[in-house]
């Protein structure tokens, strides 16, 4: 009996011990795993949805000041030719006048056509290729957007190097209406990787 009992009393520290360690190892796992998750998430942010998310942002953000400036130039012109008819001479009658006071928004659809060439469209060439290049760092259901896109994409470098007749490019303007839910998507999947690194972080230092 009384061996019996010192094997007892001997046995609970270790199995104590074992236990322990298993736990501890279990714990060691599942802090690993979080912690290599949380890295991936990290470079699907860093490399993958942030750069095109902010490429977006930029390209709508022109977008927008360019609508406003477009639409009070168009208010303005109207304002001036409403002027002019109004006096014995109407302005639109002499050509040189005409020219005078159209030049300065002539200009403004210039500088935007140019600035379309030189600093929006390399924007979506850019995109297109972090899509490209990073694209294991997609989650599947982005990927789903990538044929879209590089449509899109291609079209437009058919027409700007006048490989693609003006009739095709008015389709283009139906494409990016396509673009909107993968440019929406974009954004909602930054904010859920944020919120799931966020959360990874918590329970890896807890």
């Amino acid at each position: 009996m009384m061996e019996g009992s010192l094997s007892q009393i001997l046995l609970i520290p270790l199995l104590s011990t074992l236990t322990g360690a298993f736990v501890a190892y279990l714990l060691g796992v599942r802090s690993s795993s979080i912690g290599r998750r949380a890295a991936y998430i990290e470079r699907q942010l860093s490399e993958f949805y942030s750069p095109l998310a902010a490429y977006r942002m930029r390209i709508r953000a022109k977008g927008e000041l360019r609508s406003r400036i477009s639409e009070l130039a168009d208010q303005n012109w109207k304002r001036i030719c409403t002027r002019h008819s109004k006096t014995n001479v109407p302005f639109y009658d002499n050509e040189d006048h005409l020219e005078q006071h159209f030049a300065p928004y002539k200009r403004i659809v210039e500088y935007d056509n140019q600035q379309f060439r030189q600093e929006l469209f390399p924007l979506y060439r850019k995109m297109l290729e972090i899509f490209t290049e990073k694209y294991w760092l997609a989650d599947p259901d982005t990927r789903q957007y990538y044929q879209v896109y590089l449509d899109f994409v291609e079209l437009w470098e058919r027409y700007l190097s006048e490989s693609l007749p003006v009739e095709v490019l008015r389709n283009i303007q139906d494409d990016k209406d396509k673009l909107k839910p993968f440019f929406d998507h974009l954004e909602e999947r930054m904010e859920k990787l944020r919120q799931e690194l966020k959360d990874e972080k918590f329970f890896r230092y807890r």
